[in-house]
């Protein structure tokens, strides 16, 4: 059996559709300062803007709440304090938390693979992590949970896959990779020998049959 590392965010919870009901969620409390504009155009700035703060937050120019809460500032033009941004973006993280389902094929996958060895691998927080797959029960499954504030380094640095392959005792060779991002997951992982299948929208399915099929 071939031990699976896996990525969570949109490879086993569907994270995309979350993110999109959590932003409905903040649009509504916050429609008197973002006016009539169109949600899909606000949505399209939100995504935009939290991908250029999360850098940041990778880059270590903020924590994970700084970016939250420079999120907040922008979004709704307010120069709000600490405390102000926090409850400001409430009803999105309340929406977020609320929202998170695993994607199709996942729980059959866990069923099927339950005597495979599993480490999860992501760039995300460790404690949200940890709650995510808590609450989706998939956290009593998996070996460990490997994010940059174990190892010290984000994906697609080889560093935090060997991590990962660490807590299972194995060589990188013989493990599979599974996830959605082809440069942060499915590309380092191939540098470094393990088969990888890539989790894309809609079609979730095939890349889960495709890791039972060589384990």
């Amino acid at each position: 059996m071939r031990p699976i590392l896996l990525d969570l965010d949109d490879t086993l919870i569907d994270d995309r559709a979350a993110t999109a009901l959590a932003f409905a969620a903040l649009v509504e409390a916050h429609h008197a300062w973002l006016g009539h504009r169109d949600e899909v155009e606000l949505l399209a700035e939100w995504r935009a803007m939290s991908d250029r703060h999360w850098f940041r937050y990778e880059q270590g120019e903020l924590s994970y709440l700084e970016q939250r809460r420079a999120r907040a500032r922008e979004f709704l033009g307010r120069d709000f304090t600490d405390a102000e941004a926090d409850e400001a973006l409430l009803p999105y993280v309340l929406a977020y938390q609320g929202s998170w389902r695993l994607l199709p094929g996942v729980v059959e996958f866990f069923q099927r693979s339950a005597a495979i060895p599993k480490v999860i691998v992501t760039n995300g927080p460790r404690e949200q992590q940890l709650r995510k797959l808590a609450a989706t029960e998939l956290l009593p499954h998996v070996v460990a949970v490997v994010t940059p504030e174990d190892c010290g380094y984000w994906k697609p640095r080889p560093e935090v896959f060997l991590a990962a392959v660490s807590r299972i005792d194995a060589m990188p060779g013989s493990c599979i990779m599974i996830g959605d991002d082809p440069l942060r997951d499915i590309a380092p992982a191939r540098e470094l020998g393990m088969a990888c299948f890539l989790v894309e929208r809609g079609r979730s399915h095939e890349a889960f049959e495709g890791a039972l099929s060589v384990t």
